[in-house]
């Protein structure tokens, strides 16, 4: 894994373990409530997130924070752009 990779899935574990502490929504701790919930296996999320630039990292970080649903979704909308 690349060292963007790392960090995006570090600060996801993060974030997830906060969430949990905090009493967040089932699908925020559990990967099949997540699958329920968007539609998608939670791998494919983090898959994303492993590709984000650090200012994206940093946004969804602050979206997270305020919006958890909305974040994750705007994770899933993002499409692939080819350099």
């Amino acid at each position: 894994m690349d060292l963007l990779g790392a960090i995006g899935a570090a600060r996801q574990i993060r974030d997830v373990a906060r969430r949990a502490i905090a009493g967040d929504p089932a699908w925020a701790v559990d990967e099949e409530t997540f699958f329920r919930h968007f539609g998608v296996p939670h791998e494919a999320y983090a898959e994303i997130v492993g590709h984000l630039q650090p200012a994206q990292l940093d946004l969804l970080e602050a979206t997270l924070e305020v919006n958890p649903e909305a974040a994750v979704l705007w994770v899933l909308a993002m499409q692939e752009v080819e350099e």
